[in-house]
């Protein structure tokens, strides 16, 4: 609970305000049972007096407003706070995945985050705006007239909480059962999402190869199985709640039998009987409105928990020192990496990359070409070793400085689902529409935009859906144009660009990095025989490096990949 005790410290001046109005309506409140105490007491005892009767009813309606007006001031005040405060969950949470290592956010399920930073997130609004003012009032409230049955007669007072005492008894199972079964719940919930995620994104692979029926199945038996899970613990509740929201509420059961009792061998006032039959009602009243909360209250530890376990996650560890970056030469110095312990990726790997330089790393799928440009790019730390820039420590820069001189684009940028325009403005916040453009039309993206409906404020459709591959890779080169940073790290940048137009996104490419620090990852061996120099990697290691003329001479493992590049090209 010390996740939530933090919100709340934060915002612990209009917390307490919304909590001292809703004590003062449920207070005033409180009032409207004494004063009508007191009328039935006058009425019984014979007063004929109508203007008593009538200033009564006036302070009766008096009291009610008043209560509806601090009650109205009070949810204003903590709806305003809950949602603040949801807002800065869901901001921590965001900024939190930008410092995750890339691999710990991959290993989490989509589904999963969605239903934690969405959902659950959402479900903290009643923990957050009713019960910390609400439970609070009303407790404190019936505390207040309790004590004062208490003064009238303690013993009438303490057995009228005898039904609410044993309806408490009933209630424990419920709370009990939450604190099992909501963590289950949250689970299932989450694989339903996982199934429906996993439903959506498949659908093109699902239609291909005709496994709608299988791939529906596993989706509709999430479903039913949440549904099904609800179904029998609910079920399981119903008795215990039904039970206890019976016999709670009728205190009057007790205080009768025993009032008249008392009354008979006089030690009880008759009026007093009848002003604790009918205080009674007001205690009882505000103590089950708390009882309503049971549910809230038993699943919050574990909303915030799952809140928790991401925000205390791992973070990639960067300081920034503000250490000057005289030049933008690379350095990997005895690196190691492993996603996963004991299955190393990395291994003792020394590169040194020259600044303006055109670099190429190649090698089999699976060589660790993509891990290394990853680690360059700060997506993850590395195990043992350093990878520098202008001789500073990339774990001394801050996580916004290392992305500012690197610009990454991968054979699967995302594109967010908004306006080609604002895609392309990401990479450079200020950047005019004039600039955009002519960025564009360096990249090759330019004529085709001007061919869609609402050329550069057409929407892309989520992740870029509504662009082929070639052209969401297209209007990725621009954005990394545009942010014109000093290294570009290009990871098969050109993998979906038909052969029509590969020539001018070259050409593209070629003026994006013109002066810059170029790393090029790529399985087209053709693409990369003019760089500057090419790094063969093979199971995690530097086998070779050299220019391509000067590899092709000397290293095997680049031979062999140069004629099976060849053969691939002869082929298509």
């Amino acid at each position: 609970m010390d996740l939530i005790n933090k919100y709340i410290k934060e915002n612990k001046i209009q917390y307490f305000i919304s909590v001292l109005f809703a004590i003062l309506g449920v207070i005033s409140n409180l009032f409207v049972y004494i004063i009508l105490s007191k009328v039935i007491v006058s009425l019984i005892d014979g007063n004929q007096d109508y203007n008593y009767y009538m200033q009564k009813i006036f302070l009766i309606f008096s009291c009610l407003l008043v209560k509806e007006i601090f009650m109205s001031l009070s949810t204003a005040i903590s709806h305003k706070i809950a949602y603040q405060i949801i807002r800065d969950i869901r901001k921590n949470l965001m900024e939190k995945l930008f410092k995750m290592p890339l691999g710990d956010i991959l290993n989490e399920s989509t589904g999963k985050l969605k239903d934690i930073i969405v959902n659950q997130v959402d479900n903290t609004e009643t923990t957050l705006a009713h019960i910390i003012p609400e439970m609070t009032a009303n407790l404190v409230g019936p505390l207040i007239l309790f004590i004062y049955m208490l003064v009238l007669d303690y013993r009438l007072s303490l057995i009228s909480l005898i039904p609410l005492f044993i309806g408490g008894i009933f209630m424990s199972g419920p709370m009990k059962r939450m604190k099992v079964k909501f963590p289950q719940a949250v689970k299932i919930g989450q694989d339903m999402n996982n199934s429906i995620v996993e439903y959506i994104n498949g659908i093109e692979v699902i239609k291909t190869f005709n496994q709608g029926e299988k791939s529906y199945k596993k989706y509709s038996e999430n479903v039913y199985k949440k549904a099904n899970y609800y179904y029998n613990w609910m079920g399981e509740n119903t008795r215990d709640y039904a039970i206890s929201m019976s016999i709670a509420p009728v205190g009057i059961l007790t205080i009768i039998p025993f009032g008249l009792y008392f009354c008979m061998k006089g030690s009880l006032d008759g009026g007093v009987f009848l002003t604790l039959i009918i205080l009674s009602f007001g205690t009882i009243q505000n103590i089950m409105r708390v009882m309503t909360f049971e549910d809230d209250i038993g699943r919050i530890s574990t909303i915030f928990g799952e809140i928790k376990n991401i925000l205390n996650s791992r973070e990639l560890y960067h300081k920034d020192d503000n250490s000057e970056i005289k030049n933008y030469n690379i350095e990997l110095k005895n690196v190691d990496f492993s996603y996963e312990k004991d299955i190393q990726v990395i291994n003792n790997l020394n590169i040194n990359i020259k600044e303006g330089s055109s670099n190429a790393l190649v090698g089999e799928s699976g060589s660790g070409k993509s891990t290394i440009a990853k680690l360059i790019a700060g997506f993850w730390d590395v195990d043992n070793g350093s990878i520098s820039i202008g001789n500073v420590d990339i774990k001394s820069m801050s996580l916004e400085k290392l992305s500012n001189i690197i610009s990454y684009v991968s054979q699967d940028n995302f594109l967010f689902d908004m306006s080609i325009m604002e895609n392309i403005r990401i990479g450079n916040r200020s950047a005019s529409d004039k600039e955009i453009i002519e960025v564009c039309k360096k990249s090759a993206c330019h004529d085709f935009i001007m061919n869609l409906s609402e050329g550069y404020e057409t929407r892309v459709g989520e992740a870029g859906s509504l662009l082929s591959g070639g052209e969401r890779q297209r209007i990725s080169i621009a954005r990394a144009m545009i942010k014109n940073a000093p290294i570009i790290i290009l990871d098969e940048a050109t993998s979906y660009i038909d052969p029509e137009n590969e020539a001018l996104i070259q050409d593209a490419i070629s003026e994006l990095v013109r002066g810059k620090t170029l790393i090029i990852i790529a399985h087209r061996l053709n693409t990369i025989t003019n760089v500057d120099k090419i790094f063969v990697i093979k199971n995690g290691y530097l086998a070779d490096q050299g220019s391509h003329d000067e590899l092709l001479q000397s290293s095997e493992d680049y031979h062999n990949l140069w004629e099976t590049a060849l053969k691939g090209e002869k082929n298509d």
